[in-house]
């Protein structure tokens, strides 16, 4: 699709935003938390109601972005004066997993205790923070948006941790042809702007990830920027070959991925009963069932056999994969299982 083409996101601002900044040294975070709060909860008709709490967001504040990948340039921001003399500083260790790179094997640990270990460091490079948030019309259903609800308060999170870092983030939606993005500045005080783009957004239209993807590795040619973290958001679903195609394609160009694999109870266990008239989220289809023990026992059989073949995936292109079922608090996802699998750290 032409990038000047109607955006395939129903109110989606097609407004390119400034790279604003708050007043004072580019280091400022330039709001505190819970001036920040008190923004995500006011601003009932322009962001989301309640989006994050002042507790959560002072958690938020103690976190950083890990990085899997040797920086390539001079670190910038708050974190370069702690460096070490590699331009890295060791933050952490997580069990290895096949595709990770074994260059950061910790060996003499492994001689010590027979256990494989991969060394995690804080993230110091020039690279911008890319989120890619899946708003296809698949993350629509359960409830009022459950799905991409909790996709878009998860990135509205990982975006401020990253502007805390001093990254800038970029923010790109998706779903049939990548979307224009939002751009942040290094610093916190542009969360407002974060929640306003997000609270804009609706999911709409098919899936077409390996295009995205190929489009967004363009952009980062286009507008020579490094490659740096990519954050993937999405329930992965529709997209078969092309998550695989495409992680090659973000691999290839340098890119640190992540993928947050998000789902609902009713996506991985449906609670359907009798005769059921299925119709498919993002294409003109539809199937008429029997909803009995037997087809919902095959049906759960086949979902864990998808979220297994999507986590395969990661691991084989060196991406980190995180389930991040909607049932569970953001909290949890944020704080507990994106640190477990060394996205995050303190």
């Amino acid at each position: 699709m032409p990038s000047n083409s109607p955006s395939a996101f129903s109110g989606t601002s097609r407004r390119r935003w400034p790279d604003r900044r708050s007043s004072g040294a580019e280091g400022g975070f330039g709001v505190s938390a819970a001036r920040a709060a008190r923004y995500a909860q006011g601003m009932v008709g322009r962001t989301l109601h309640g989006f994050f709490d002042e507790q959560f967001l002072r958690c938020l504040e103690r976190l950083h972005l890990l990085a899997k990948r040797l920086a390539a340039r001079a670190p910038v921001g708050a974190r370069a004066s702690r460096r070490l003399g590699d331009g890295l500083e060791f933050a952490d260790h997580r069990d290895y997993a096949p595709g990770d790179d074994i260059r950061f094997l910790d060996w003499p640990y492994y001689a010590r205790m027979e256990k494989l270990l991969l060394r995690l460091f804080h993230q110091h490079s020039e690279a911008d923070v890319s989120i890619l948030l899946d708003c296809s019309a698949s993350m629509a259903p359960g409830g009022a948006g459950e799905k991409f609800d909790y996709a878009r308060r998860a990135a509205a999170a990982l975006a401020y941790v990253a502007m805390g870092g001093l990254e800038r983030v970029w923010i790109f939606p998706f779903s049939n042809t990548l979307g224009e993005p939002l751009r942040t500045g290094r610093n916190r005080g542009q969360i407002v702007e974060v929640l306003e783009f997000l609270s804009t957004l609706r999911p709409s239209g098919r899936t077409a990830l390996r295009a995205c993807a190929d489009r967004f590795v363009g952009a980062l040619s286009g507008e020579a920027r490094r490659p740096g973290p990519v954050l993937l958001l999405g329930d992965l679903l529709d997209c078969g070959d092309e998550l695989s195609d495409s992680l090659s394609r973000l691999q290839l160009a340098g890119c640190d991925v992540t993928v947050l694999h998000v789902f609902s109870p009713h996506d991985a266990d449906p609670r359907l009963a009798g005769p059921v008239l299925l119709r498919h989220a993002e294409q003109d289809a539809q199937l008429s069932i029997q909803a009995t023990k037997d087809v919902l026992n095959a049906y759960r059989a086949a979902w864990k056999a998808f979220a297994t073949t999507c986590e395969h995936a990661c691991l084989a292109r060196g991406a980190t994969y995180v389930a991040a079922p909607t049932d569970a608090p953001l909290e949890q996802l944020i704080l507990h299982a994106m640190r477990r699998a060394g996205v995050l750290g303190e």
